[in-house]
């Protein structure tokens, strides 16, 4: 039985599968890690790590599906 995203996958359909690249992995990675890294600088406004945090949580969520 085909996956929810093979079904999306295919000739005429919106999605198509690629394969891993390391960069990409590495620059969200490293945008993760360093955005994290910044919003636990409590200098900072509490809307402004919130931001920061939202956006690690976010790329680091990316890399984990790349």
């Amino acid at each position: 039985m085909p996956s929810a995203f093979e079904n999306l996958c295919g000739p005429g359909k919106p999605l198509r599968a690629e394969p891993p690249d390391a960069s990409e992995f590495a620059g969200l990675l490293r945008s993760g890690i360093a955005r994290l890294t910044d919003a636990d600088n409590t200098t900072l406004s509490l809307e402004s790590r919130f931001d920061l945090g939202y956006n690690a949580a976010h790329a680091l969520s990316f890399a984990a599906g790349a």
